[in-house]
């Protein structure tokens, strides 16, 4: 009997568990307060960016090709070499075109006596003004073969149209090329461009001029700067997108290469005088989107409209009012009404 009267007295002087529970003032039950941070929503201006894909390409990329058929007797250049515009690439064989061009010269030089003797001959009223016309007729008829033939001769030889780098080459020297054969590939990469594409959404928003920040994944950690050069009139076919064109200044042409993968950052709009808070404070429920805006000492479930976003920040278009402190540290676990302990607060 003794020793269950003691076991019931040290039982009765105990102290209950301490948890970590708030006892609030004038409240006999033990309540648990959850910690919030809080920040005052004011008006403000929030930038809104538009992200596109594109790939680098060189604005001048050319495949050369002969004009005229034949074998290729010279061929001067190979992959990687660089040449400067004007610079010899190839000679096609123009034994044909040399004969047509003799045969030419030869029928203008009797044309041209022709047209000699028929002026003399009109000067002494020898013949009508009609056959002096004729034979000038046909003076300026073989000129013009001589000339025809002189520039089929002339584009036998396949000159540089400007400075770059051979990209590639698709014949051998010996070889036959038909009319309009490729030979080579000529890329000048001193400036590049990019090339993307706007939906018909966004492409009523940006005209040539603007200026974009380019990332690409190959080159981490850098942005470039391009500029907005051209907009399509009218949309692909297929995609349903119009294309566009970003430019790239020479000095970072120097860094990229054709067909690297190009992200663009290009500002889309500005809002001005609005509610601005950063994505996480927004809650996502099955009815909605939604906040909670601090009352005193509990929180209040505000349902708001979103706008525009960039950056982790998001435009709050209707459901908060200009100065409300909104919970965004801790609102995963609140309730509408809950009661709460701010811990921080931010202006």
């Amino acid at each position: 009997m003794l020793l269950l009267l003691g076991l019931a007295a040290v039982q009765g002087c105990s102290s209950p568990d301490p948890e970590e529970t708030d006892q609030l003032p004038g409240d006999t039950n033990t309540k648990r307060l959850v910690n919030i941070e809080v920040q005052t929503v004011r008006p403000g201006v929030l930038e809104e960016y538009l992200d596109l894909t594109g790939y680098t390409e060189a604005i001048h990329d050319v495949v050369i090709a002969s004009e005229l058929g034949g074998t290729v007797q010279e061929l001067t250049v190979d992959r990687g070499d660089r040449v400067k515009k004007g610079q010899v690439l190839a000679k096609v064989s123009a034994d044909i075109y040399q004969a047509q061009s003799a045969e030419a010269l030869a029928g203008l030089r009797l044309k041209q006596a022709e047209f000699e003797k028929a002026t003399v001959l009109f000067d002494r009223k020898s013949i009508t003004a009609m056959q002096k016309l004729q034979a000038q007729v046909e003076y300026d008829a073989a000129a013009a073969q001589v000339a025809l033939t002189e520039s089929r001769l002339k584009r036998a030889v396949i000159h540089s149209p400007f400075s770059g780098v051979i990209d590639d080459r698709f014949i051998e020297k010996d070889e036959l090329v038909a009319p309009g054969g490729r030979l080579l590939r000529l890329v000048d990469h001193s400036r590049m461009k990019i090339t993307s594409d706007l939906s018909e959404l966004d492409v009523s928003m940006f005209s040539p001029g603007i200026s974009a920040e380019v990332t690409f994944d190959a080159l981490p950690g850098r942005i470039f700067q391009a500029e907005l050069t051209f907009v399509a009139a009218s949309s692909d076919p297929l995609s349903r997108t119009f294309p566009c064109e970003f430019r790239l200044s020479e000095a970072d042409s120097k860094i990229v290469r054709s067909g690297m993968i190009a992200r663009i950052n290009v500002l889309k709009n500005t809002h001005n005088d609005v509610l601005v808070l950063p994505q996480t404070t927004i809650v996502e429920t099955e009815t909605g989107r939604s906040v909670f805006v601090l009352n005193s000492d509990v929180v209040v479930k505000k349902d708001v409209t979103l706008g525009a976003s960039n950056r982790g920040m998001v435009v709050v278009k209707s459901g908060l009012e200009p100065n409300q402190a909104v919970v965004i540290t801790g609102q995963r676990d609140l309730v509408d009404g809950q009661q709460v302990r701010v811990t921080a607060r931010k202006d």
